[in-house]
């Protein structure tokens, strides 16, 4: 391991931070922006799992309840999707497995069923916090302006770049207070969340800002609004410019990608990384 390389803890094992991993999205959910319920049936869910495994994806990235706006999941419903999710999983693979929820006790109960980090949209508020600390997960700290799951159209910020690092500092140190792992702490400037299409070039732009701090950064921009807003395309049509955000993402210290496209998202990465490593 080359000395300065960060370390991500899990549950069970580490992730070493040599390079840039790639986090592959599964959705359960009837109405996601992007899948529109392709995955809601547990095998189809599964064989995206497999092939999401076989294209190279070093995470998977697991969530029943869309988002933003849509249908509200009951607890129990999200639990069940969740853990019979991870338990399939678990009988097939050893991928680490993130769960995508802003209900503590469905992230309790797929800790419990064999997850090992904790993707939470609503930024590891207090109960999330307990429930991390409580069954040893690794988290992902993401911020966002507003409430989870509710349209923030007009967010403002007088400075969004400033204010978003300033908010995932503290609420990281407050993990570290809760006997949170250091070592076990991702953040997320949350693009898409909270931000105009504006804020959210701002973010990106500057990755650095947030690669600075001791802490690896996960950018979850895969096939975004804000992509849309340059390219005045679809979702269906994103691929390319999430691809020249993964890359830019890779360039600025971006330790994880989150995305829909794991075999592109990848060799992008690799790509990038060839270059930026290329020896005179």
């Amino acid at each position: 391991m080359m000395e300065g390389t960060r370390v991500l803890r899990l549950p069970s094992r580490s992730l070493v931070l040599d390079r840039c991993l790639v986090m592959g999205i599964l959705n359960r959910t009837t109405d996601s922006f992007y899948d529109q319920g392709a995955y809601r049936r547990l095998d189809a869910a599964m064989d995206r799992v497999r092939r999401m495994i076989a294209d190279g994806a070093d995470i998977v990235d697991i969530g029943a309840e869309r988002a933003g706006p849509g249908r509200a999941v009951p607890e129990q419903e999200e639990i069940a999707l969740v853990v019979e999710t991870v338990e399939r999983i678990r009988s097939e693979s050893d991928v680490p497995l993130s769960v995508d929820t802003i209900k503590p006790e469905v992230a309790r109960a797929a800790m419990t069923a064999g997850a090992d980090i904790i993707n939470s949209i609503g930024g590891m508020e207090a109960g999330m916090r307990k429930v991390a600390a409580q069954t040893g997960a690794a988290v992902v700290v993401m911020h966002i302006q507003g409430t989870p799951r509710v349209a923030n159209p007009t967010p403002v910020y007088r400075d969004v770049v400033g204010e978003v690092r300033s908010f995932l500092e503290r609420r990281a140190r407050e993990c570290i207070a809760e006997s949170i792992a250091p070592d076990g702490i991702i953040i997320d400037p949350g693009p898409g969340f909270g931000k105009t299409a504006e804020h959210d070039r701002a973010i990106i732009r500057h990755l650095a800002d947030f690669t600075a701090l001791p802490y690896p950064v996960l950018l979850a921009a895969s096939r975004k609004g804000f992509i849309g807003d340059v390219l005045g395309n679809s979702p269906s049509d994103r691929l390319p410019g999430s691809l020249a955000v993964a890359a830019w993402g890779v360039m600025q210290g971006v330790r994880i990608i989150r995305t829909h496209d794991v075999t592109a998202t990848l060799q992008a990465c690799r790509m990038t990384e060839a270059v930026m490593n290329a020896q005179p």
